[in-house]
């Protein structure tokens, strides 16, 4: 991961537990413009779902318990999907694994 990749990400943070998907973010990254949703529907489930600038699904993530499952497009540079992937990473995480 280099700093190019991860300047100007915003660092949001999750909602509550939510009913439906909650508007995160916007995301530079790399040739890519995507948009950042969360849903967590109930504790130990959470939700990231991005959007592309055509609004088609780009990507997700789903947190169960402790595990983490990402899925990027394979077109996407190794770099890019490393840096969307930390920026899940970290705020899945933020108040620690099984939130």
């Amino acid at each position: 991961m280099t700093a190019p990749h991860l300047a100007g990400l915003p660092g949001p943070t999750l909602p509550p537990l939510t009913d439906q998907p909650v508007a995160l973010a916007d995301l530079p990254v790399g040739a890519h413009h995507i948009r950042m949703w969360a849903d967590r529907p109930a504790r130990g489930l959470t939700r990231i779902m991005l959007v592309d600038a055509a609004g088609g699904g780009c990507g997700d993530a789903v947190l169960r318990d402790d595990t983490l499952t990402v899925t990027l497009p394979a077109e996407w540079s190794g770099a890019d999907r490393a840096a969307v992937t930390c920026v899940i990473a970290h705020l899945v995480y933020q108040d620690g694994p099984g939130m």
